[in-house]
């Protein structure tokens, strides 16, 4: 059968070689009419035969359709809510419902957490972190098909992961900025001993490499993901006797502080002074200028984690056990370098 048409019960019925009500009744669960095991038996072998999309088949067929999701910590404004809402959507769609837990740091939620998860009530577990990080232990432990997202564990090489490509898109930033001529370029980053951090300021540095600029150091501050402190990092930056031509910020919500003390200072964006971001949030687009940023994939990575737990649930091969995902560099004006004004006697 083309499995592009979608499958009716009636396909069903003349698979299984009744009628159309008694497919109905099966498919349903209905308890209202007794149904041999043997013709109800029949009925689901051929509705999964034609791959009828129907989540009460799976049900009936005695597999579990829950996915877990947990995670440790999430505010209600944190970017990685993107990446539950596609891991969920990606997880409807193959007619899996996604279960989340946060457990907040809390021990004896973690342990509730873990019976649950292992209870034969899921098919699998995608163990998640909101902060990008090297795993020395997993706090929930599964005896199911795991899948770590936007973390990587230390021990345990061979649970796929899945993570975002920071150094990539950092590289993407700078060398938008190296394109238009900038040569001068700053970084604001964030906490030195995260992973995001790390991984954001090797992209910044291999991109200014790659475009024969020699890092310098006084460039390079650590703004600690704080709007408050980049603020005062750009300050002390515009003030150097060689400030900086352009600012490459770590998360949006920096650049927020760029964009602050670059007007205190009496500089426009982008006439002055080009900024680019990072993680796309939706200040970036609403700021003015528009900022300039690299989109943090998180719906993507989402979305990614599903699709790796199915193949594993469906014993297809993991062609890359640390799949890394890269955002999209998304050109707004401030970081779009003014073209001179042709004079009078041009």
């Amino acid at each position: 059968m083309n499995r592009n048409k979608k499958v009716t019960m009636s396909d069903i019925a003349t698979e299984a070689g009744v009628s159309q009500s008694t497919v109905s009744l099966v498919l349903n669960h209905s308890q209202s009419v007794k149904i041999a095991e043997a013709t109800k038996q029949r009925v689901l072998q051929a509705a999964k035969t034609l791959g009828y999309q129907n989540k009460k088949v799976a049900h009936a067929m005695g597999r579990p359709k829950k996915i877990a999701f947990v995670l440790n910590g999430l505010t209600s404004y944190d970017p990685f809510i993107d990446a539950i809402n596609g891991a969920r959507e990606e997880a409807w769609e193959n007619d899996y419902v996604l279960v989340t837990f946060n457990y907040s740091h809390d021990e004896v939620l973690a342990s509730q957490i873990e019976s649950e998860v292992n209870s034969g009530d899921y098919a699998g577990l995608i163990y998640a972190s909101s902060m990008t990080r090297h795993l020395e232990h997993q706090r929930v432990q599964a005896t199911i098909p795991t899948v770590l997202l936007n973390c990587v564990s230390e021990n345990h090489d061979t649970t796929p992961a899945i993570l975002p490509a920071d150094m990539i898109g950092a590289y993407k930033a700078v060398q938008h900025l190296t394109h238009q001529g900038y040569r001068k370029i700053a970084m604001l980053a964030g906490e030195s001993w995260m992973q995001a951090a790390i991984q954001r300021i090797d992209g910044y540095r291999q991109a200014l490499i790659d475009a024969d600029i020699m890092p310098n150091a006084r460039y390079i501050r650590e703004a600690n993901w704080s709007l408050k402190e980049a603020y005062e990092q750009t300050i002390e930056l515009l003030e150097l006797d060689t400030p900086p031509e352009a600012i490459f910020c770590s998360s949006d919500y920096m650049a927020m502080g760029c964009y602050q003390a670059i007007a205190e200072k009496g500089l426009k964006i982008p006439t002055d002074i080009a900024v680019v971001g990072y993680d796309n949030q939706q200040i970036a687009s609403e700021s003015f200028p528009a900022l300039s940023t690299v989109e943090l994939p998180y719906a993507d990575m989402g979305k990614q984690a599903v699709e790796t737990l199915l193949a594993l649930l469906n014993q297809q091969p993991i062609l890359s056990h640390r799949r890394k995902v890269e955002g999209e560099l998304i050109i707004r004006r401030s970081s779009q370098r003014p073209t001179a004004t042709p004079s009078k006697s041009d």
